[in-house]
């Protein structure tokens, strides 16, 4: 007769057990399906990417860490107060709203999560509610703190965050028309006004963008949306910002673009004709009329921008789109950008300044991320439903990408 085993008492115990943690905080948790959102890389081996994905609780969040340029990725603790938000709504709602989640570390300690999030609905709000949030970590992900938002007037939330040097930045909006450049050292949430020049708030059009960039000591901040440069900024020896011009072609009457600094003289931006000033300028390049695409340089540290390519005549059939990191150079004349014609997107990389480009990602992307020149990560879409956003990597600067397991 055999004996009772012990064993299998104890693992049904250990089973119990499982079942009852809750598995968006449960380190060890492993979705099916991580729908990529927001990548973050303070330095070229240490990287963050922010996730969302299906979960019996509604929409749960994932956190990953690499110190190894990709190769190998951890699991970061979330914020409980963003775990607890996400589950009052299914990944497809969280994704049809007008903005998302975005992850930045400034270093392998100090990291922000902002964005907007599902609040439950009041008697002045409808169903579902959605609010702004910031949380910070100073300790690598370990505990999360939410950072209130009314206290640094930015009752419209964060629209951008950015770190150079001992300083991380971030921009955002109010309900009052203002904007603010705020600023603090990495290790602290000491948030003060970094900037000298009055900003404001979009009077229309579309979502509120920004961008920084910055070479060496330099650093060049931008803020708009589709009618044009709203705030500008250039970056002080001090950390602080100054009031600057802003770049030249938005007297063209441009939408907004992000600026990026192939070095601390050297500017590269993607223009776009708005059509909402009237008359442009006389000094436009020819063909600049409504619609119409143009990747535009500056050689003096964004004192000036001169035409270099035509990208597209009109807005329509062809035209090149605004992405996150996009226009990237990694390279001395090597730039990538987003091009749809027909409804299909595919991001594009042209070795000879614009003159002649081709299709490296027969997908859209949401984001491009160098951190070296010649290593660089996207998230793409790779079917056509709004959740599938999957990690890429290419090491050859952007002629070749492939999936990244995470």
């Amino acid at each position: 007769m055999r004996k009772k085993s012990k064993i299998f008492p104890l693992a049904v115990c250990l089973v119990l057990v499982l079942l009852l943690i809750p598995t968006s905080n449960w380190a060890g948790a492993s979705p099916a399906q991580l729908d990529f959102i927001s990548l973050s890389f303070p330095s070229p081996q240490q990287g963050y990417v922010l996730s969302l994905y299906d979960c019996a609780a509604g929409t749960c969040a994932a956190l990953r860490s690499t110190g190894n340029a990709g190769s190998s990725w951890t699991v970061v603790p979330t914020p409980s107060q963003l775990d607890q938000s996400l589950r009052l709504t299914s990944l497809s709602s969280y994704d049809s709203t007008y903005q998302s989640l975005t992850v930045h570390f400034a270093d392998a300690r100090d990291g922000w999560i902002y964005g907007t999030v599902p609040a439950p609905a009041t008697p002045t709000t409808a169903s579902p509610n959605w609010v702004s949030r910031l949380w910070s970590t100073h300790n690598g992900g370990k505990t999360w703190q939410h950072v209130r938002l009314d206290r640094l007037s930015l009752t419209e939330g964060v629209t951008q965050m950015a770190t150079h040097g001992a300083w991380t930045y971030l921009f955002g909006g109010s309900s009052t028309g203002r904007a603010y450049l705020l600023g603090t050292h990495s290790n602290v949430d000491q948030w003060s006004n970094s900037s000298s020049a009055r900003m404001e708030m979009p009077a229309g059009g579309t979502q509120l963008e920004a961008s920084f960039s910055f070479a060496g000591g330099n650093g060049w901040f931008v803020a708009g949306n589709d009618r044009g440069f709203t705030d500008s900024a250039r970056l002080l020896s001090s950390g602080s910002w100054s009031a600057w011009n802003g770049p030249s072609f938005e007297k063209f009457d441009s939408s907004f673009t992000s600026i990026d600094a192939l070095t601390n003289k050297v500017l590269l931006a993607e223009g776009e004709s708005a059509g909402f000033g009237f008359p442009p300028a006389s000094s436009v390049p020819s063909g600049w009329n409504n619609g119409a695409r143009w990747l535009f340089i500056s050689y003096d540290a964004g004192a000036t921008f001169k035409p270099l390519r035509k990208l597209s005549s009109t807005s329509q059939g062809s035209y090149y789109t605004t992405t996150l990191g996009l226009p990237a150079a990694p390279l001395p004349g090597t730039i990538l950008l987003q091009h749809v014609s027909n409804s299909s997107y595919n991001l594009v990389r042209s070795t000879n300044w614009g003159r002649t480009w081709s299709v490296v990602l027969n997908h859209s992307v949401s984001q491009v991320l160098f951190t070296s020149r010649t290593t660089g990560f996207a998230i793409v879409q790779e079917g056509s439903s709004q959740t599938a956003f999957s990690l890429f990597r290419t090491t050859d600067a952007g002629s070749h990408w492939n999936k990244v397991s995470v």
